[in-house]
Parts: C-alpha cells; sequence; structure tokens
C-alpha cells in the first residue's frame, strides 16, 4: 500500500507563498512555488519565498513541478528552485509564456522541461496516474489535481469558484469533478482564501455591469486600469468594447503582449480592428475609446500615478474633464497605502473617478457555498484546508465540520507550514516537524540575489526610511599620521531639527569624528579602518540617539592615503 506524506513550505498562515509538496513512497511532487509581496517592514525587498532546503536536501526524489495557474505570485519562486532542483515543469501553455517573460525579466537564463497540459487531461508522471481538471480563477486555465493512490485521491483543489460560463477558459469542469468523485477521496487540499465570505463567489468578481454602466454614461474617453494578472477581467473589457462598438487602445508594453498571448487566438472578441495603436487615438472620437493599462503588484499603481500628474512618457495621453477613470484593481493588505495616494491623485486630476473596492468587487477565490459544493461532491476522508491566513483556514475547517459528512476534528487538519500529513493504510497523523527534519521558513530576493539580505540590512534599510542618515568622510597620510583632506559630514532625513539645532548638532558630531580619529592617529600602530568606524558609528549613534531621539544609519568612511 501506498504511503503519502503532505505538507507545505509556504502558504499556510500567510498570504501567497505557496509551495506545497506530495510525497507517494519516495516520489516528491511539488504544486506551485510562489512568491509574496514584502511589506512595509521589509523595505527594498522584491518579493519572499519559501526556504526550499527540504527540495533540495531530496533532490533526487522530486519527480515533477506543477503549476496550477499562470499568475507570476504562484511560480514566482520557481526559477530560483528550479536551478538547483531540477525536475520537469507540467502547466499550460499560456502558464509557460508567462514563466518564460518572468524569468528573462529577473534575468535567469534556465531552459525548462515544459510538459503541457491540455484540459482535462489524463497524465501518468512518474508511474502515478493524475487528471487535471479547469478551475474558473482570474487566469484562464486554471486547474486542479486528482492523483490516483491505493488509498484513494489526493485532490487539489486550486483556485476556484462555482460558475457555469460559456467561455471554456475560466470554467469549473463539473464533468470531470463528477467523475473523480465516484472514486474515493482520501485527503482533499481545499483552498481557504475567502472562507470567511457567506454565499457564492459569482457574481460579485466580474466588473462588466460596472464597465457597462460608465459605457452608457461617460462623457469622453474611458481609461481603465487592471492587474495584468486578472485575465477574466481583461477578457470582460474586450467583451465589452466588442458589445458596444468601442475601440481599445492598448497603453503600454505590459498592456500589449496581453493581446499576443496565444490564448487568445480563438477568442471572437479580441479583434484586431477593435485595437487602435496609441499613435492614433486623437482620430477617434473620444466618446468611442478606451485605454487599457495592466501591471501587476504595485507597478499599476505607479502607472496611473504617473497618468494622473502628466508624468507619463506617453505624452498623446493627457487626462481630461471628460474623461473617466475605471479603476478595476482594489488595493490589498500589502499595497492599500499606495493604491489609496494613487487614487487621490486621480481624482486631483479633475476627471471622472469609478473606482472598485474590495467590499464592490469580490476576489476570484471560493466563498463559502462555493467550498461547500466541493466538499459534498467529494467528501474526503480526511480534510486539509490551505492558503490563506489562520483565520481563513480556520473557518473553512469550521465549515466542513458543520456539514455532517465525516469530517470532525480527528480528520480536518489545520498545520503550519513545516508540518507533515502522514497517511497510510491505518489511518492519518501529524509530524509536527519536532525533529527539524523540515526547515522551512523566508528566503528574501532583492535583485537578483537570492537569501542575501539578513535582519540587519532590512532593519538598516527600516531606519533609512524613519530616521535618515549621517555621513561623515576623511582622507588621512599614513606616512604622516595626520588628517590631510576634510572632513566632509552630510546629514539626510532628518525631521523636526530646527536650523539653529541641526548646525549645534553637526558642528558636535563632527568634532566628535575628529578627535576620535586624531586619537587614534596617535596611538594606533596599524591602519586598520574598520575597528576605528565601527567606534565612531557606536559613539555617534548615542549621541544622536540623546540629542535628537533617533536613531539614524550612521556611516563613517576613512581613507588612507599612503
Amino acid at each position: 500500500m501506498d504511503k503519502i506524506k503532505i505538507l507545505a513550505l509556504g502558504g499556510l498562515d500567510e498570504d501567497g507563498k505557496d509551495l506545497y509538496i506530495i510525497e507517494i513512497n519516495d516520489d516528491i511532487f511539488v504544486i506551485g512555488a510562489g512568491f509574496k509581496y514584502p511589506t512595509k517592514n521589509t523595505p527594498g525587498i522584491d518579493f519572499i519565498i519559501a526556504n526550499f532546503d527540504y527540495l533540495k536536501n531530496n533532490k533526487d526524489r522530486v519527480k515533477a513541478y506543477i503549476l496550477p495557474k499562470g499568475k507570476e505570485n504562484s511560480f514566482g519562486a520557481l526559477p530560483y528552485i528550479i536551478q538547483e532542483v531540477p525536475a520537469p515543469v507540467y502547466c499550460t501553455k499560456l502558464t509557460s509564456i508567462y514563466l518564460d517573460l518572468f524569468t528573462k525579466f529577473r534575468q535567469i537564463k534556465y531552459e525548462y522541461d515544459y510538459h503541457f497540459v491540455s484540459l482535462p487531461a489524463e497524465l501518468e508522471i512518474a508511474d502515478h496516474k493524475m487528471i487535471f481538471f479547469s478551475t474558473c480563477a482570474s487566469m484562464p486555465s486554471t486547474f486542479g489535481i486528482c492523483i490516483k493512490t491505493d488509498l484513494g485521491n489526493i485532490v487539489y483543489s486550486g483556485d476556484f469558484i462555482v460558475e457555469y460560463a460559456n467561455n471554456k477558459y475560466f470554467k469549473l469542469d463539473l464533468n470531470t469533478l463528477g467523475k473523480i468523485s465516484e472514486n474515493p477521496t482520501c485527503v482533499l487540499l481545499g483552498e481557504s482564501v475567502c472562507a470567511t465570505k457567506p454565499g457564492y463567489c459569482s457574481p460579485s468578481h466580474k466588473i462588466y455591469n460596472h464597465l457597462e454602466s460608465q459605457f452608457k454614461s461617460a462623457p469622453g474617453r474611458i481609461f481603465v486600469a487592471l492587474s495584468s494578472d486578472n485575465l477574466y477581467h481583461i477578457d470582460e473589457v474586450f467583451r465589452a468594447c466588442a458589445e458596444h462598438n468601442k475601440k481599445i487602445c492598448l497603453y503600454d508594453d505590459t498592456s500589449k503582449w496581453i493581446y499576443n498571448l496565444k490564448k487568445y487566438e480563438e477568442n471572437p472578441y479580441f479583434n484586431s480592428k477593435n485595437i487602435v495603436p496609441i499613435e492614433d487615438i486623437l482620430r477617434i472620437k473620444d466618446q468611442d475609446l478606451v485605454i487599457l493599462l495592466s501591471d501587476s503588484g504595485d507597478k499599476i499603481y505607479d502607472k496611473i500615478s504617473l497618468l494622473a500628474n502628466g508624468e507619463n512618457e506617453e505624452k498623446q495621453v493627457r487626462l481630461g474633464e471628460n474623461d473617466t477613470f475605471f479603476i478595476g484593481c482594489p488595493a490589498n493588505d500589502n499595497n492599500e497605502v499606495i493604491a489609496t495616494s494613487t487614487i487621490d491623485e486621480v481624482y486631483k486630476s479633475g476627471c471622472h473617478v469609478y473606482y472598485l473596492t474590495r467590499k464592490s468587487l469580490g476576489k476570484m477565490h471560493a466563498y463559502e457555498e462555493d467550498i461547500k459544493m466541493l466538499l459534498s461532491l467529494l467528501k474526503p476522508k480526511y480534510y486539509f484546508p490551505i492558503e490563506g491566513y489562520y483565520v481563513n483556514l480556520l473557518e473553512n475547517a469550521k465549515l466542513a465540520y458543520d456539514m455532517r459528512i465525516g469530517l470532525t476534528h480527528r480528520n480536518i487538519f489545520l498545520l503550519d507550514n513545516g508540518h507533515s500529513l502522514l497517511i497510510d493504510e491505518k489511518g492519518a497523523s501529524v509530524d509536527f516537524n519536532t525533529s527539524g527534519n523540515v526547515p522551512f521558513g523566508e528566503v528574501m530576493i532583492d535583485g537578483i540575489g537570492v537569501g542575501d539580505v539578513v535582519n540587519e540590512i532590512i532593519s538598516e534599510r527600516t531606519r533609512l526610511s524613519e530616521d535618515g542618515v549621517a555621513v561623515f568622510g576623511l582622507a588621512i597620510s599614513s606616512k604622516e599620521r595626520k588628517i590631510i583632506a576634510g572632513p566632509d559630514v552630510q546629514m539626510r532625513g532628518f525631521l523636526f531639527l530646527k536650523d539653529k539645532e541641526a548646525d549645534i548638532m553637526l558642528k558636535e558630531m563632527t568634532n566628535i569624528f575628529i578627535t576620535m580619529v586624531e586619537k587614534w592617529l596617535e596611538t594606533t600602530k596599524d591602519f586598520d579602518t574598520k575597528k576605528i568606524e565601527e567606534q565612531i558609528t557606536t559613539t555617534i549613534a548615542k549621541y544622536l540617539l540623546r540629542g535628537s531621539n533617533r536613531n539614524p544609519v550612521v556611516k563613517p568612511n576613512i581613507i588612507v592615503i599612503e
């Protein structure tokens, strides 16, 4: 009989960083390899991925990476992991396009061993039979997975909502799920992001009706700003434009490449006759024109802000009082501050603003009734809530318990990253990683560096943003043992200091700097500048903390000239 081990290196009790591992006997399958966006407590960080030492320690057992969706925050860790732990990648063609673009953008050179999944599909990977079924999510061709074992099916729900749409790219494949349910489900890994929300997600996730109301009432051009990783919404924009005889302009390169994705070849709404280049928009009546802006993460707000302030590179596009700005990318917990500031700037531009908030536009993740539908269909022997903060995981578990389908505190498992769910013919148990055999945690990605950013650097960046920096410099002669140039002292980022107070502090810091260097020159026999610079840093930092109640970064620099 098979022995099963399921664990998460990321994705539990957090937003993003999903990385789930399913082990069947000696084979390891990795589902997702995501990242999470930085917060205000991690300045200068591009994103954060899961510690993948466990995969490195078991690299010979890793048989495949399975990428269920084409969002960069769902596969963004893979370019860093796969270089050290190579294995085939199973995904749709669309996801591969996104992954290649992301990899190139991050200046990483790697040729992926792709195995494309055409949904629905039944594949055999490392002698294990798997069924891939499409789900309805913000990206087209998102899928869930069923892995057949001697103990029953292991089902990973993927991101999903219940929607009976005609668009084959955004559709929950109930037919395939029905066939899967004909055999026992050993364990279900079900998403929890929106488990606290009552009812079904659909139709709260749609923007079409909001767009239509603006198409009917807008006096001039309509600017539409959307997240580039929500192609469901972008598809709605093209459909609305086609049905209301609107011309659409793709604002910049980030927006243009969306149209070139092969996924759209069969979409009747993506008619090239409806698209006009930005150079020709002045030839189109304002009432007939829609301008689409798209980008990922915070970058969409940067783009909106530049346009609102008239600082955008596309000089032929300027906001006017007859324009309408439709913002369909609500802020999340990590970028609420920048989003609020950006929207305020759009209002100041004088144009009409239509902003969809998180309350008016639902996330495309399973709500309570969506989750109940999947549970009632599959009736799993064990349930493992995944994806989301603890409150979401807990609410998901409560939903399963309240359904009275045999799921109780004995077979619903709320785990943390690093904990393992072990299943064999005797039953299920949890390894709470007390032996520490599963390393887990976070790895910071800064530029093209992986894990180079440590807590000390994060702390220094935080101090820079809050308290500023004081920089000191001079040159000494090793032969004459004296200062021959300087000192030069610069302060940046100090707040609430009057000119007189600043002048006094500047003079005192300069005196401390000179005195310590001169004493060092009189008493030292070597010229190890690192030691004296550390002493200067400590002394001046203490003085500034007493004098201004601030803790800036202090950077002395002593140059030795022969």
